[in-house]
């Protein structure tokens, strides 16, 4: 009896203290689409030409990408514990079916994309 009210105790306290230990920090996703949206500008760069040994100023322009993905286990299979994530925006790109590592912040799901990883 004793056992199971300590065992209580601590899973409201993970519960409520504690979310994110219930969720993965990082996690494997597939891209299941992926699409462009707006633009944005980087400012005050400077581009060298290491042949030349020249330098310029000049500035960037790229895109926002907006996907939807799928929580995969440690194995590259869906997992079933987590909905289809959609909407999540990032300013890196990759296609539609690439496999890529995701960090679930302080056990909220959404996830920020850090980077395509190979199974």
């Amino acid at each position: 009896m004793l056992a199971e009210m300590v065992k209580a105790v601590i899973k409201k306290t993970l519960a409520t203290d504690y979310p994110h230990v219930r969720l993965p920090a990082v996690a494997l996703a597939k891209i299941d689409s992926a699409r462009e949206l707006d633009s944005y500008e980087i400012e005050n760069l400077t581009f060298y030409n290491d042949d030349e040994g020249k330098s310029c100023q000049g500035h960037m322009e790229a895109s926002w990408y907006e996907y939807k993905l799928t929580i995969l286990d440690r194995f590259g299979n869906p997992d079933e514990a987590f909905p289809a994530l959609p909407e999540i925006k990032s300013r890196k790109q990759f296609r539609e079916g690439a496999i890529v590592s995701v960090a679930l912040l302080y056990g909220e799901l959404v996830p920020v994309l850090i980077g395509e990883v190979e199974l």
